[in-house]
């Protein structure tokens, strides 16, 4: 008897053992492994952020000049001004005073409005202000085709233009936007120029606020510095103009698209070409009150920048003529929300103990802080403004969410998510 108990005692004691080897060498591995992926992961977020740092100094620095509007005696080149319409009776009385205060030479300048498809009174509104305005026409689709379908139908139909300016019905533009916009075309490699699209209603809500910093970032910081360092500012869909030609070349706008904005920004910079930012030339838009209304449009650009991203990444790799610099930017525009999800990976580590992602984790939070309060002291804004700052980390969150909601519907290849300007209240 005595010999078994002590035979049974032994193999207890030799399991307790090798369970606690087991334990402690599944501890150290995954210790191990946790710091294996916070280096590089830190790595990329600290990478983003000294790039956000470089744009911040280069946009409060001293840089390119504004360049002067066109003269209007001399060297005016002939403009196609595009406004696709689809149900906006309720803002084109808006819109259409704006464009007749253009300050363009009418003689240059012809104004198309595309009805796509709309089902209220636009039509009528539009014949009312087009019946006595030689140089406006509008360009009706019974059916609705999408905005990059509806532009490149409105190209293929009147000829008139070597600049082609878009305008979207929520524009507001000040009447110099359009000379000025047209000022940089003077440069024959300029291939297209986004003008700074500003917020009308960035008091109305805290979503707004919000919508109104990443706005001033991304314009008057980012877009601003990339025009310095001639490292491609994006266009913005709106208020933006192109050369006829040059956009004819990469195939005008893709159809289907969700940022044909971002698409053709890649398309014209790797055929060699160059995309400038104006921030003189102004115009107005309204942004969503809604947190609802915010999470869709984010969504939809997330979705978007994982698209342009799958369209071009390849194209931008295998380009030789373009410098290493540009085609890193290029690479990292294209990726869009990409620091986004790497914050929240070194976010997780941090919470499992990482001191390297808990260090780089908080340099990367700080500086979307030190973006917002220079782009608006650029901006002079009202200290109604500033104060709405305290929003900033319940959005940032929300911002960080909707970057992986939307690669997320990507990888899942779940429908599109097309924005309606009448849901976005």
């Amino acid at each position: 008897m005595r010999f078994k108990l002590k035979s049974q005692a032994f193999p207890q004691k030799r399991v307790k053992s090798l369970l606690g080897i087991s334990f402690d060498s599944s501890l150290r591995f995954f210790c191990d492994l946790i710091k294996l992926i916070a280096w590089p992961l830190s790595g990329i977020l600290l990478f983003f952020t000294a790039r956000r740092w470089l744009f911040i100094f280069f946009a409060l620095m001293p840089g390119r000049t504004t360049d002067k509007p066109v003269d209007n005696n001399r060297n005016i080149p002939s403009v196609l001004l595009l406004a696709p319409v689809r149900n906006e009776a309720d803002t084109l009385p808006g819109l259409l005073p704006a464009l007749e205060q253009l300050d363009y030479p009418s003689a240059q300048l012809t104004v198309i409005f595309i009805n796509d498809g709309s089902t209220d009174s636009s039509e009528s509104i539009l014949q009312a202000w087009t019946a006595t305005r030689p140089n406006w026409h509008i360009l009706s689709l019974s059916q609705n085709q999408g905005k990059a379908n509806a532009l490149n139908l409105a190209l293929s139909r009147f000829a008139q233009g070597e600049i082609i300016a878009i305008y979207d019905a929520d524009e507001r533009p000040f009447p110099s936007a359009l000379t000025y916009l047209a000022a940089p075309f003077a440069d024959p490699q300029v291939a297209a120029v986004s003008g700074r699209r500003a917020v009308s209603n960035p008091l109305a809500s805290p979503a707004a606020s919000y919508t109104t910093f990443e706005n001033l970032v991304h314009q008057m910081i980012t877009m601003r510095a990339k025009d310095r360092l001639q490292l491609a500012p994006a266009l913005l869909g709106s208020n933006c103009a192109y050369r006829r030609s040059m956009l004819a070349e990469v195939g005008n706008f893709k159809p289907g698209a969700l940022l044909e904005d971002s698409d053709l920004t890649l398309k014209l910079t790797a055929a060699g070409w160059q995309t400038r930012f104006e921030p003189e030339a102004i115009s107005y838009h309204h942004v969503p009150e809604s947190v609802g209304g915010y999470w869709k449009q984010h969504t939809r650009w997330a979705r978007g920048f994982a698209d342009v991203a799958q369209d071009q990444t390849q194209t931008l790799l295998a380009r030789k003529n373009l410098a290493p610099l540009l085609r890193l930017e290029l690479l990292i525009f294209s990726m869009g929300y990409l620091d986004r999800l790497a914050l929240v990976a070194a976010g997780g580590l941090a919470l499992l103990g990482s001191r390297v992602a808990r260090w780089s984790v908080a340099v990367t939070l700080v500086t979307p802080l030190v973006q917002v309060m220079a782009a608006l002291s650029l901006v002079r804004a009202p200290l109604a403004l500033w104060r709405r700052i305290v929003w900033l980390p319940v959005f940032f969150g929300l911002d960080i969410a909707m970057a992986a909601n939307g690669f997320w519907g990507k990888l899942l290849s779940l429908p599109q998510i097309w924005e309606d300007r009448r849901t976005r209240q």
